[in-house]
């Protein structure tokens, strides 16, 4: 085998760092933005689940959500209580049943941004919302919603 100079051998071991580089840094983004899509969509399965324990998990112990006209829920005792009536059926006032669909996602490091339609068999129209979420460790540590239930169209009962 040839003996190369050290030049030559350090010029060779930048290259294969470069290489591996070049592959691993667009597999570490995009693990980021799958991991976003996957957080985004567990939310979304414990919501049309009904679960109330299971979105409040979802979320850090400190987390702030943004409704619309300056409502602001903070923590974990507050969003036990906003889910806990989210969570029950629509005869009891809740909105059990909703389903959120992504129709449009954006994402960057731990922030995602994703447009829903929102559907359930109570509601005459489907309804759109954007949620812009910021994940820490795994979880939504803040989140801006433009959810406002007033702007829901149900069904007319008989």
């Amino acid at each position: 085998m040839k003996k190369r100079s050290p030049i030559v051998r350090a010029g060779l071991a930048a290259a294969a760092v470069l290489a591996a580089l070049a592959v691993l840094v667009p597999a570490v983004a995009g693990a980021a933005k799958t991991s976003n899509k996957a957080l985004v969509a567990a939310h979304g399965k414990v919501l049309a689940e009904c679960s109330a324990e299971g979105l409040v998990n979802g979320y850090t112990a400190n987390a702030t959500l943004f409704f619309p006209d300056g409502v602001v829920v903070e923590g974990r005792k507050a969003l036990t209580e906003l889910y806990e009536g989210f969570v029950k059926s629509p005869e009891e006032e809740g909105l059990c049943g909703l389903k959120a669909k992504p129709v449009l996602e954006w994402e960057s490091g731990g922030t995602s941004f994703v447009k829903f339609k929102v559907t359930a068999p109570f509601l005459a129209k489907p309804y759109f919302s954007t949620d812009g979420y910021v994940f820490k460790g795994g979880k939504i540590a803040a989140e801006m919603s433009t959810f406002d239930a007033s702007k829901l169209v149900f069904k007319k009962t008989k």
